[in-house]
C-alpha cells in the first residue's frame, strides 16, 4: 500500500508543475465591419471566420461567443479603389481597450496574408499583455493564487522602477491646456474656424462656418456676433481661411456648388460682411508651412480626381488668382492633408494624414520614413461629386469626400494635429463624440508626442494655435443640427505653457 502511494505521488508531481500560465486565453472575434466593398454582408462573415481561425495557437484559442471569452476583437474592413485597410480593436468583456493594430494592401490578392499579418500582431499584443497568464491583464480582478518563493519578484531587487515621467499625472495630462476660456452656447453647428485681427481694446476677430453660413465674433470677455452672410441651397462651405494683406483681413471661404469650385473671398469692412470676389475654381488654404510665414495656397480641382494638380502659393488681384511655386505632393497628400517641418538638420520632412487617418512622414525624396500607430484627424465635414461609374459597387450615385483635420506647424518645428475619437461609421454617416489636439516633435526617427489636451466631451470640428499670444482655440459642437434645429457650437481659449 505504501509502495503504491509513493508510486501515484510520483505521477501527480509532473501535472503540479504544469504552470497556471499554460492555460489559453479565449478570444472572440465579432462580426467584422465593411465600408466601400461588394457583397458586404458576405465580407463581414469571411473577415471573421479567417481572423478566428488564424488567432489559434498554442496560448490563444478562438471561441464561439462572447459569452465564454477572455477578449473581444472587433474590426472594420476599408476599401478605397484598389486599396484596403482592416483594423483591429481588442478590449476585454467589460469593454477595457487592450490594442489596437491595422494592416494594409494594395490589392484583394494580399487580403488573406494580410489577415494572417493582423492575427500575428494581434497575437503578439495579447500575449504580452496576458503573460502572467491568460486573465492577469490590467482591469481583470482575480482570486490570488499562492505562488512558490521562486516564482515572486521581489521589486526592491528585481523590478527596475520606472521614472516618473513615464507616466501622465492629472496635471501633466492637461499640460497644453490648462486655464482659459468658454464661450456661451453659439446658435449653429459650426464646421469651421478662423482667426482675424486683433482689435485696439484687446478683443479678437474670429469667423465660424456652417455648411451655407459665414458669422464674424468678436472675442473677448463674451463673443458677440457682429455680421453674417447667408449662402445658395445649392452651396456648401468646406474650408474657411484668413489672410491679412496690404488691402485689409481676405477672408477665403472655399464653396462646392454641384460638381464643381465657387469659392468666395469676403471682407469685414466697418461691422458688415463684403464680398469681394467671387465663382473662383480653386480649394483655397492659408497657414504656415513649415512654421513660416502665413501664405495663401490653392489647388485646382479634377473631373475625375478631387484634388487635382500641384499645390501652389497663390495671390489675389480682384478675381484673378495666380499660382507660382509649386510643391510637390507625396501619396494622398492634398491642399488640406499635409504641412512641413525642419529636422535638427534642416532638412524639410512632408507629413501628410492618408485616407485611413494614420500621420505618415516622408523625406524630401518623397520616400516614406515612418508612420504612426495611431488614428489622428477625423471629421464629418465633407462634399459630394456625382460617381455613377462606381454606383454598383458603392450603391451610391456620389462619392462622398470627407475633409480632414488639417495639420499646423509651429515655428519652433512643433507638428500640431486633433484627433477625434468615439465614433461609428455605417457607410459614410460618421458621429465623432470626443476630440483632444495633440503637439508632436521631430526626435529624427519618429514623431514623439510633446502634449496633448485634455479630451473635449463633445466632437471637435476644428482648432487653432494663435502663436501670437501662445493661445489654442478649440471649437466643438455641443448640439447636432436637425430638422427644427441648427444646432449649437462654443468656443474654448486655452493657454498654453
Amino acid at each position: 500500500m505504501k509502495r503504491l502511494i509513493i508510486l501515484l505521488a510520483a505521477l501527480l508531481i509532473p501535472l503540479a508543475a504544469v504552470p497556471a500560465s499554460a492555460a489559453q486565453l479565449r478570444v472572440f472575434v465579432a462580426e467584422m465591419n465593411a465600408v466601400g466593398v461588394q457583397n458586404r454582408d458576405e465580407m463581414k462573415v469571411t473577415l471573421q471566420t479567417l481572423l478566428a481561425s488564424r488567432l489559434n495557437n498554442e496560448r490563444i484559442v478562438a471561441v464561439g461567443s462572447a459569452a465564454e471569452a477572455d477578449v473581444l476583437v472587433s474590426g472594420t474592413y476599408i476599401a478605397i479603389g484598389k486599396m484596403f485597410s482592416v483594423d483591429a480593436l481588442a478590449r476585454t468583456s467589460a469593454g477595457r481597450t487592450l490594442t489596437r493594430t491595422f494592416v494594409q494592401g494594395e490589392s484583394q490578392d494580399e487580403l488573406i496574408p494580410a489577415v494572417g499579418k493582423l492575427a500575428d500582431k494581434l497575437s503578439a499584443e495579447l500575449v504580452k499583455l496576458y503573460s502572467g497568464g491568460p486573465l492577469a491583464a490590467p482591469g481583470v480582478s482575480l482570486a490570488p493564487v499562492p505562488a512558490a518563493k521562486t516564482e515572486i519578484i521581489r521589486s526592491e531587487q528585481q523590478v527596475r522602477l520606472a521614472p516618473a515621467g513615464e507616466f501622465i499625472k492629472p496635471r501633466d495630462y492637461e499640460q497644453g491646456s490648462s486655464g482659459g476660456w468658454v464661450s456661451k452656447r453659439l446658435d449653429g453647428a459650426a464646421n469651421l474656424m478662423a482667426t482675424g485681427k486683433t482689435l485696439p481694446d484687446g478683443s479678437r476677430e474670429i469667423f465660424l462656418a456652417e455648411n451655407r453660413r459665414l458669422s464674424c465674433y468678436r472675442q473677448a470677455r463674451d463673443m458677440k456676433l457682429v455680421s453674417e452672410a447667408e449662402f445658395k441651397a445649392t452651396e456648401k462651405i468646406v474650408s474657411l481661411d484668413t489672410l491679412d494683406t496690404v488691402a485689409g483681413m481676405d477672408i477665403y471661404v472655399t464653396i462646392i456648388r454641384g460638381d464643381d469650385l465657387a469659392s468666395q473671398v469676403w471682407q469685414m469692412q466697418g461691422d458688415k460682411l463684403i464680398r469681394v470676389a467671387e465663382n473662383l475654381p480653386f480649394f483655397f488654404r492659408a497657414f504656415s508651412l513649415a512654421g513660416g510665414p502665413k501664405r495663401l495656397y490653392a489647388q485646382p480641382m479634377g473631373r475625375d480626381r478631387d484634388f487635382f494638380g500641384a499645390v501652389s502659393e497663390a495671390t489675389r488681384q480682384g478675381a484673378n488668382i495666380t499660382l507660382k511655386n509649386p510643391i510637390q505632393m507625396p501619396r494622398f497628400g492634398d491642399i488640406y492633408t499635409f504641412n512641413q517641418f525642419r529636422d535638427s538638420e534642416g532638412k524639410i520632412l512632408t507629413v501628410v494624414i492618408n485616407p485611413d487617418n494614420y500621420l505618415v512622414v516622408y523625406d524630401q525624396g518623397l520616400k516614406e520614413l515612418w508612420r504612426s500607430n495611431d488614428k489622428f484627424g477625423g471629421s464629418e465635414l465633407y462634399f459630394q461629386k456625382e460617381d455613377l461609374e462606381n454606383a454598383r459597387t458603392t450603391g451610391d450615385k456620389n462619392r462622398w469626400i470627407f475633409m480632414n483635420q488639417r495639420i499646423q506647424v509651429t515655428a519652433g518645428g512643433e507638428v500640431l494635429v486633433g484627433r477625434n475619437d468615439g465614433f461609428f461609421v455605417i457607410g459614410n454617416a460618421r458621429s465623432y463624440k470626443k476630440g483632444a489636439v495633440y503637439c508632436l516633435l521631430w526626435n529624427g526617427s519618429s514623431l514623439e508626442e510633446k502634449w496633448r489636451t485634455k479630451e473635449t466631451q463633445n466632437y471637435m470640428p476644428d482648432y487653432w494655435l494663435d502663436e501670437s499670444r501662445n493661445e489654442l482655440l478649440i471649437l466643438q459642437t455641443v448640439q447636432r443640427p436637425g430638422i427644427a434645429t441648427t444646432g449649437a457650437s462654443s468656443l474654448s481659449v486655452k493657454k498654453v505653457e
